[in-house]
């Protein structure tokens, strides 16, 4: 069990938020890549799925076959969480970072609200980055928004990538911006209308395909994916550096 009955200290870790402004981005690679990336730069790092319905993000970080706590098993968790026995017990990378995944078929309905799981992880861990759920899922991804100190949309750069990205913008007011590469669209155009800066671009990466066939965490090798990691988290988190 991972509840408890104490008191623990009101300040915490940094949440950062990765959300999709539509499907096939690489949202949830970029978010996987940001753990791998602060993981490496010493940081005490969770990586948290708040998408049910997207096979597990444990897959990307090459944990999937890993023991450890999974969300099925904290169905039902109400009250206080013990926010270091919590951690002790999720997937744990070879290069350090935790991991709370989903898996394929674990849930039909509402995505669960972040708490009190979220603010447990605030508390043990440094830096937690959060795959988001998008305004397509079943009700419950707002309070998912919110409780991110900062938030990053990644923006397929076509025409309908930009309109969906206009929309999703005005509802959750990201901190700034990750474009999928190459366009023939002007990234001071894109920036401008999303109303956000930009912070990174994210091209395709031959090297994600390496990391999984290795069961690698992505974002562990060097290519577009890494280097779009890198730049988002020296955007957000000032002075970070992955080895």
């Amino acid at each position: 069990m991972v509840t408890a009955q104490q008191t623990v200290a009101p300040d915490g870790g940094f949440v950062l938020g990765v959300l999709g402004a539509s499907g096939g981005v690489g949202a949830s690679a970029l978010a996987t890549a940001c753990a791998t990336r602060a993981a490496r730069a010493g940081r005490d790092v969770v990586l948290v799925d708040a998408r049910p319905w997207s096979g597990g993000i444990d897959v990307l970080a090459g944990l999937d076959a890993a023991p450890g706590l999974r969300w099925p098993d904290l169905a039902g968790v109400r009250g206080d969480v013990d926010p270091q026995r919590l951690l002790e017990e999720l997937p744990v990378s070879e290069i350090g970072f935790r991991c709370l995944s989903w898996a394929a078929g674990a849930l039909q309905g509402q995505v669960p609200g972040p708490d009190p799981v979220l603010s447990a992880l605030r508390l043990a861990a440094a830096v937690t980055v959060v795959d988001l759920p998008g305004p397509a899922s079943a009700g419950g991804q707002e309070p998912w928004w919110v409780a991110c100190d900062e938030l990053v949309l990644v923006v397929d750069a076509s025409m309908t990538g930009l309109g969906a990205a206009i929309v999703l913008a005005e509802a959750c007011s990201p901190t700034g911006v990750v474009l999928r590469t190459p366009t023939h669209l002007a990234e001071e155009e894109i920036v401008t209308v999303v109303g956000a800066p930009l912070l990174a671009c994210l091209e395709h990466d031959r090297a994600v395909t390496r990391c999984l066939e290795q069961g690698a965490p992505v974002g562990d090798q060097h290519g577009g994916l890494a280097d779009a990691a890198d730049r988002l988290l020296s955007a957000v988190l000032p002075g970070l550096r992955a080895a």
